[in-house]
């Protein structure tokens, strides 16, 4: 069983959680089959994965395999920004229809980025309609709905204007992270605000560039591990991740960094001028306004 951390919302978020990213169809029962057996409690969809419902019934049909009961498991959601603003509880209905979709009710739910898939970056209406999303999550929250209200890609900016309408902050950001993109500011921003900060693709989505990073080689070489478990950010009680494969074994594998403790921690690692590598490959929220 994984580690856990108390959010302010008086619940606890497992460290590692099983991500389902590209994960579809007739993939997902054996994934969840791998992954409940592993000991992952905590399942992380999103709207925009198409799998919301696949996930669900896998989860009602395996759990009891394992002995594993509803209040056990941690399942989080994501919704985007809507492509109109002003469009009151509609949010709302999109997240009833999530949880329909998973069966379940949820955990979390995550604003999926900080603007609407139809909107560009410099869109000025993208601020409104991230506030409109996280209001409607907010009473959701209040009527008791759902239990927790996260975001994910979020700059220090994005979440530092929840501060102007938010009742509350949210209680996680789920961001991309490993040693390449250690995301310094942020962490710490997240940690003096009492968010909880989980790392999404900690492999780096395997690009070479870090995979045979040689500092990294070096440091695998010398704990007897290979590189991708060095990317697991645990040890940290403030920081969380998630991995996601499709292969069983890896998913079994994966969970056993829970037990695993760098002496260096991931921030540590040799890495002059890294982070500016894979910025230009992957989604730069940073551009969002």
């Amino acid at each position: 069983m994984s580690q856990s951390f108390p959010l302010c919302t008086g619940f606890s978020i497992p460290l590692v959680g099983f991500g389902t990213y590209k994960i579809t169809a007739d993939d997902v029962g054996p994934c969840v089959d791998a992954a409940l057996k592993a000991g992952y409690r905590l399942f992380d969809t999103a709207k925009m994965y198409k799998n919301e419902p696949e996930l669900g019934a896998a989860l009602e049909e395996l759990s009891p395999k394992y002995g594993v009961k509803r209040e056990d498991l941690f399942i989080v959601t994501k919704l985007q920004p809507d492509k109109e603003n002003g469009t009151e509880g509609k949010c709302g209905r999109i997240s009833q229809e999530s949880e329909n979709r998973v069966g379940f009710y949820l955990d979390m739910v995550m604003i999926h980025y900080p603007k609407s898939d139809f909107r560009e970056n410099d869109d000025p209406e993208n601020k409104q309609s991230r506030k409109d999303l996280y209001l409607e999550l907010e009473k959701l929250k209040a009527e008791g709905k759902i239990r927790s209200v996260g975001v994910s890609n979020y700059e220090i900016r994005h979440i530092e204007e929840i501060k102007e309408y938010g009742k509350e902050m949210p209680v996680a950001n789920q961001v991309e992270y490993h040693p390449h993109f250690t995301r310094e500011e942020l962490k710490a921003y997240c940690k003096q605000e009492g968010i909880f900060f989980q790392a999404f693709s900690s492999l780096g989505r395997q690009e070479p560039a870090l995979i045979n990073d040689a500092d990294l080689v070096s440091i695998a070489k010398e704990k007897d591990v290979s590189v991708q478990l060095l990317f697991f950010p645990v040890g940290s009680p403030r920081l969380g991740s998630q991995s996601k494969s499709a292969s069983p074994q890896r998913i079994i594998d994966n969970f056993k960094v829970g037990g695993f403790t760098l002496v260096t921690a991931p921030s540590m690692y040799p890495r002059e001028n890294k982070s500016e590598i894979l910025l230009e490959i992957y989604i730069s929220p940073s551009t969002v306004i």
